[in-house]
């Protein structure tokens, strides 16, 4: 019997599970569950807020009508104190009596030590000796108490009891009666305006928020559209409305996606009239063994070393030399960065930037040799604080040259580095050998076209090995003060990091 039973509730559950499934709706839109989500969030939001402000309010009216009641209780008690010890009547009704004549007290009563009734003017509640005692010498007793009415329910009141002393010895308590029915019928009232606001700004929340889903969905069902149609081989298909926020750049990235589709599938197609198709399949299947074809191009090389490196390595640990070279390599590609160049790689203590090569830049030379300067200032604000901790100081010698050379890659079948290379680049890693440090040098030709925006020095001429003519060097004094606030606010940039992060210790290296 009890297994049919369970039997009987399975089916009924999987019976009323089916009838769910078949009442939910296949496609609910996006505009329905946003005006869902925003009335829900809106009535939530005004519900917690009507809360608060109710609770704040009730809590606020009863600590005023507990400080009023503990008031006047408090002044009737130091009043009282002396006509209760001289047992007279005539001045403690006199007491009461002026107490009542305020509009907010109920009533009014005086008890003697034994807790005996001495006089009482108004509502007051019956008392017994143990809750008259009950309250503290310093110090005063509430006591929430119902008052039977024959019209209505039954009144809420509160009497406050306090001890009457004279002299610092306990002569009797007084009590006052309050009413909480001005408390009461003033947090109804908050409630029930917070429940009509509620109501209605759910109302206009659901109607705004229905039509602002509706707009907010509309460029949704564009994209949807457009996908389809991607998705259909339509790669020509394009979003041609224009918008200047978020969605914008939604339209956007979906545009250059469409465009790199196409151009990916075109390539595909011309890729394949000139090899054969499996070829183009295997090809395209292993994007990663494609080579870079090698090309000719007009750059700019830097050579950026540290002087005496060799010896302040043998002053150092290993892990220290790993942690100093890191740190100044950081610092270059950093600022590489910043001018639109490239770290080709670094050779010991040597760092090779290219300018000009993976990107094109047109002002490839002016942006090396600012790189450079901002090196050398970068070194110079490190070496402050090195000082400092007694580490040894790091400076380097830079040359830079511009000129003709060959971009591709070079090596084995198995292992590829994509450089530059020729005579351009040997000439300036023989620049970078001759400079001295904290000195910048290139050639005369390279000096004379960054004029005026680099400031140069004539120095020696220098014979090159394999070359009939010397090259005429110049070292690098400064740019023009017109690009010195933007130096200044890369070198700022590039030393950001180093101001969050705590000094490290100074290391006796002798």
């Amino acid at each position: 019997m009890i297994t049919k039973s369970k039997a009987i509730v399975r089916q009924i559950g999987r019976g009323l599970r089916v009838c769910l499934n078949r009442m939910r709706p296949a496609h609910v839109p996006i505009a329905v569950k946003l005006a869902l989500v925003m009335t829900l969030l809106l009535v939530l939001g005004m519900t917690s807020l009507g809360m608060l402000i109710s609770d704040n309010q009730s809590r606020l009216m009863r600590t005023q009508l507990h400080d009023f009641g503990n008031t006047m209780a408090l002044q009737l008690a130091k009043q009282a104190s002396e006509p209760i010890l001289s047992e007279n009547n005539l001045n403690l009704r006199l007491l009461t009596a002026n107490l009542g004549e305020e509009e907010r007290i109920l009533g009014s009563a005086v008890y003697s030590h034994e807790g005996e009734l001495l006089t009482a003017n108004g509502a007051h509640p019956d008392l017994t000796a143990h809750i008259l005692q009950s309250a503290a010498s310093d110090s005063v007793l509430p006591h929430p108490w119902l008052r039977d009415t024959a019209d209505r329910a039954p009144e809420r009141l509160i009497s406050f009891v306090a001890p009457a002393n004279f002299q610092g010895v306990r002569v009797g308590s007084v009590v006052v009666t309050l009413s909480t029915s001005l408390m009461d019928q003033a947090a109804v009232e908050a409630r029930n305006a917070i429940i009509y606001a509620t109501l209605a700004m759910t109302l206009l929340a659901s109607l705004l928020a229905y039509w602002l889903s509706r707009r907010l969905s509309q460029p949704i069902h564009h994209l949807m559209e457009a996908t389809e149609a991607i998705g259909r081989g339509n790669l020509a298909t394009r979003i041609d409305q224009q918008r200047n926020d978020e969605i914008g750049f939604l339209y956007e990235g979906f545009n250059n996606m469409a465009a790199g589709l196409l151009k990916k599938s075109q390539v595909e197609q011309v890729f394949s009239r000139y090899v054969s198709k499996n070829v183009a399949d295997k090809v395209l299947a292993n994007l990663d063994e494609v080579r870079l074809v090698d090309r000719p191009i007009e750059a700019t090389v830097v050579f950026a070393d540290i002087t005496g490196f060799t010896a302040m390595s043998e002053q150092l640990q290993p892990s220290q030399v790993s942690e100093l070279l890191n740190e100044y390599f950081s610092y270059i590609s950093h600022a590489c960065s910043l001018y639109g160049g490239a770290v080709d790689k670094f050779i010991g203590d040597c760092a090779m930037l290219v300018f000009g090569v993976l990107e094109d830049d047109s002002d490839h030379s002016f942006n090396a040799v600012s790189c450079a300067i901002l090196i050398q200032r970068l070194a110079e604000q490190l070496n402050i604080q090195r000082r400092a901790d007694g580490r040894p100081e790091v400076h380097f010698r830079i040359g830079i040259n511009s000129g003709a050379m060959l971009a591709g890659n070079l090596g084995s079948d198995d292992r590829m580095e994509y450089t530059v290379v020729g005579d351009a680049v040997n000439l300036a890693s023989r620049l970078c050998s001759e400079a001295q440090p904290d000195q910048i040098v290139i050639r005369k030709q390279m000096a004379t076209m960054l004029k005026p925006r680099v400031i140069t020095q004539a120095e020696q001429v220098l014979p090159i090995r394999g070359k009939s003519t010397p090259v005429q060097i110049h070292s690098v004094q400064d740019i023009h003060r017109d690009f010195h606030a933007q130096l200044q606010a890369n070198l700022r940039e590039v030393l950001a990091p180093l101001a969050h992060q705590p000094h490290p210790k100074a290391v006796d290296h002798a």
